[in-house]
């Protein structure tokens, strides 16, 4: 019988070498999902609906025309990506743009600062309902080719779907006091968003 839920999966699963998952292996595998899969989507979401109703024109257009549901995501994990970045540790030396980083170095590939680069991105620093889909495709919130997140189509479908659940229930939604960002250095979201309406 082929199980059909994930721990049962992590528990009978075999390396190329035929040995289990290690204790440590599995844990790790489950932290790593339920943080990757819980803290960065809440991100996504407190994101989304700050900068959306920290210009109330922005929220009005959004509630008005549903088809800026998926460009509004897209730009919230531009402007707001939810990691800000990652952290890797050179396997060798390697020479970047004129600077040589030594084998063993640890070094942090920077999504936000990808996500604001000028050549890049048309003003990049403004928060737009209008970004061009060619510009909103390129920002690497969820990574980027092998290391794109498993999880992101599952982010964006979860934010499209409370976004909206939002806007049908709470037309009127406004900031109702100061928010505050949320505590690890490497993560970017709200731990506090007060609203009304």
């Amino acid at each position: 019988m082929v199980p059909d839920d994930l721990m049962s999966v992590l528990l009978v699963f075999r390396t190329d070498e035929g040995r289990p998952l290690t204790e440590f292996e599995i844990n790790n595998s489950l932290m790593n999902l339920l943080l990757a899969g819980n803290e960065t989507t809440t991100s996504l979401l407190t994101n989304l609906v700050w900068r959306l109703l920290e210009d109330p024109s922005r929220w009005a257009a959004v509630r008005d025309d549903r088809s800026l549901v998926g460009p509004a995501i897209e730009e919230s994990l531009r402007f707001d990506s939810p990691v800000l970045g990652m952290f890797r540790t050179s396997l060798r030396e390697v020479t970047l743009s004129g600077t040589t980083i030594p084998q063993k170095t640890k070094i942090q590939a920077n999504y936000a600062a990808a996500n604001r680069d000028p050549v890049v991105f048309t003003d990049p620093d403004e928060f737009r309902l209008d970004r061009p889909k060619e510009e909103l495709r390129r920002h690497i919130a969820f990574g980027k080719g092998p290391h794109v997140c498993p999880g992101a189509q599952l982010s964006r479908l979860e934010a499209d779907i409370a976004l909206n659940a939002l806007l049908d229930n709470f037309p009127t939604l406004r900031i109702d006091g100061p928010g505050e960002r949320i505590l690890p250095f490497n993560f970017w979201g709200r731990q506090r968003l007060p609203v009304a309406w």
